[in-house]
Formats: C-alpha cells, sequence, structure tokens
C-alpha cells in the first residue's frame, strides 16, 4: 500500500468510507437554490429567454446574462460549498477558491473531472427543460396573428413556461452543488492528517 492509497484510505474511513458527504452535498445545494436566485429571476423571464417570446436581440442578450450568471455561479461555488459545510483547514469560507487553485496547479487532471462533472450535469438541466418544455408546451400560434399582423405572433404559457424555468433552476443549482462538494472532497481528500 503506498502513503498516497493509505492517506485516502484514512479519509475514507473518517467520512464513513463515503467519497461523497450527502449533508455536505444537502446543505450546499439549499445553499445554492438561496444564493442563485438572480439565474431563477432571469430565467423566468421569456422574452429574454425564447426568441419566439421576444426577439433575436433581446436573446443575445438574455443568453450573455445567463452565461455571465453561471460562470459566476461556478466561481462562488466553492465559497458556498466552504460556507455551509466547512472541512478541515483549507475548506473554510474565504479560502476555498483558494484551495481550488492549489488543486488546479496540483492536480489538473482531477479538477478537470470534477468541472466536466458539472458541464455534464448542467447539460443534463438543458435536457430536463427540453422534456418539460415537451410535457407541457409553453409556446403557440397565435391564430390572430393571421388577421392582425400587430399581434404577437406566438402565445407564451406562462405557467408552463414557469414550470420548465423552474425546473432548470432546480437541476443547475444541483449541478453547481455537486460541483462544490466534489472539490470539498478533494480539498478533504489532498489534505495531510495530523498524527
Amino acid at each position: 500500500m503506498t502513503a498516497t492509497s493509505a492517506t485516502r484510505m484514512s479519509h475514507l474511513s473518517h467520512s464513513g468510507g463515503r467519497l461523497l458527504d450527502s449533508r455536505a452535498l444537502a446543505r450546499t445545494f439549499a445553499a445554492c437554490l438561496a444564493v442563485n436566485v438572480p439565474i431563477l429571476a432571469l430565467l423566468l423571464i421569456p422574452q429574454l429567454m425564447r426568441s419566439r417570446a421576444g426577439s433575436e436581440a433581446l436573446l443575445t442578450v438574455g443568453l450573455l446574462l445567463l452565461l455571465t450568471l453561471v460562470v459566476g455561479a461556478v466561481m462562488l461555488a466553492p465559497e458556498v460549498s466552504a460556507r455551509v459545510a466547512p472541512a478541515g483547514p483549507h475548506w473554510l469560507p474565504g479560502g476555498a477558491r483558494a484551495r481550488v487553485r492549489a488543486l488546479r496547479c496540483e492536480n489538473r487532471r482531477t479538477y478537470l473531472w470534477r468541472l466536466g462533472e458539472f458541464v455534464a450535469l448542467y447539460v443534463a438541466a438543458q435536457g430536463v427543460g427540453g422534456l418539460i418544455a415537451w410535457l407541457l408546451p409553453h409556446v403557440a400560434d397565435n391564430p390572430a396573428h393571421a388577421a392582425d399582423p400587430t399581434a404577437p405572433a406566438w402565445i407564451v404559457d406562462y405557467p408552463n413556461y414557469a414550470a420548465q424555468a423552474g425546473a432548470m433552476y432546480v437541476c443547475i443549482c444541483f449541478a453547481l452543488a455537486w460541483y462544490g462538494t466534489r472539490l470539498r472532497a478533494e480539498s478533504v481528500r489532498s489534505t495531510p492528517t495530523a498524527r
């Protein structure tokens, strides 16, 4: 048994043999739901998120805002995790982002794997949104548009649209919580134990 595997085994035994602390994940998920409300607010504006409800220019603005908010949320996810689920000397509020930077330098492959997990879960959130849109269509042709060209071409069923946005938001927050909690686990694993 190598020193690295012995260290990992000791960390696993301290956490009950689990690779991921489900309580830390639940706390981080709840915090992500509270902290990332601006993403939900943006998702709930169909004019900024659907070209049929607004225009191509508004859709571009909405997508740029969404990208900015999601990138910011990814950068803050480790701090959110450290605030609600601190662990060890390196995973504390105010120091988690520095620990993530150190992880990127020490073990780039592991960091990229965790980031890839976030991206996969984010793509799954888009798939959930597509499934909800298929089950609860939120856009329909406006029959009045044929007789009156000034009438909107599309009718947005807002309750169905809000259900889709809410489901996507929950999934995005789970992806952020997963990312933060997995980085927390890496920080705990890579911190040497005191003897």
